[in-house]
């Protein structure tokens, strides 16, 4: 396995590792786990792979999301949340604007994992930034703001919008650009300004890793490291994205506590 680090500052590429047979290579799980609390972001290229090798490298994260069975998704395999150009395909138009996913839950979602099956010519990139280092290169006056501050999503959720990292305790900004409703204690047009600073800080010069997708690629994400953004692709061009997540009781930190305490009992 070989590690490079990317040149934003978050994220390393990793290469040399089968992913097909990650499942058997226990080693290798371990670098990767590490890997993407060190990072945040790993992109590992790789042939395309069956879904159900998908869902078993996902699986060494975290126990997996499921989701509604739907005319454009494939059927028998309810981990996979397809994402696609054409409605055919999968839920097109998604996500263009910075958010976690899953942070419309009450227990957020820790990590997402995409899979590139199909690759349009021109388009379809995906942004990421680093959320601990937008909260700490905040200027003083806005860092002071955000302090104690909670979101309310469409659905009623409330999160912190300075969230520490549920394993790490690194604190980073958390915030759904397009389904936060509110900030409590604040008048709706306030709300709105801070929500654009932090939008512009999100995307403030050498702050974003833009991912140009290859056919394989299998991207993991961190959802309290890094946030992300669709861009805009035409139903022209083709393409196939094939997303799974883990649970918000199933990171594989959660997993490695819940092991010590059986030990630990066991002793």
């Amino acid at each position: 396995m070989n590690i490079i680090p990317l040149d934003v500052g978050f994220g390393a590429r990793i290469n040399n590792v089968d992913l097909a047979r990650l499942s058997d290579n226990p080693e290798a799980q371990q670098a990767l786990r590490k890997a993407l609390l060190d990072y945040g972001l790993l992109v590992i290229p790789g042939p395309v792979l069956t879904p159900q090798a998908q869902i078993a490298a996902s699986e060494v994260f975290g126990a997996l999301e499921e989701f509604p069975p739907t005319a454009s998704q494939i059927p028998g395999y309810p981990q996979i949340f397809r994402v696609a150009s054409r409605a055919t395909e999968g839920y097109t138009g998604v996500g263009r604007y910075w958010h976690s996913d899953g942070s419309f839950r009450a227990v957020p979602t820790p990590m997402s994992l995409w899979h590139l099956e199909a690759r349009p010519d021109v388009g379809g990139d995906t942004l990421f930034t680093d959320l601990q280092e937008a909260y700490r290169s905040l200027p003083d006056d806005l860092k002071a703001q955000v302090q104690g501050l909670q979101t309310t999503h469409r659905n009623h959720v409330v999160h912190p919008l300075v969230m520490p990292h549920p394993h790490t305790g690194v604190d980073g900004l958390y915030l759904n650009v397009g389904l936060t409703d509110s900030i409590i204690g604040m008048a709706k047009d306030e709300t709105e300004a801070l929500i654009a600073s932090i939008d512009r800080h999100f995307s403030r010069e050498g702050a974003v890793y833009r991912h140009q997708w290859k056919e394989g690629d299998f991207v993991v994400a961190d959802n309290f490291r890094v946030a992300h953004r669709a861009t805009p692709l035409s139903p022209l061009q083709r393409r196939v994205l094939n997303r799974t997540t883990v649970r918000g009781d199933g990171a594989f930190w959660e997993m490695e506590h819940a092991d010590a305490a059986a030990e630990t009992v066991a002793d």
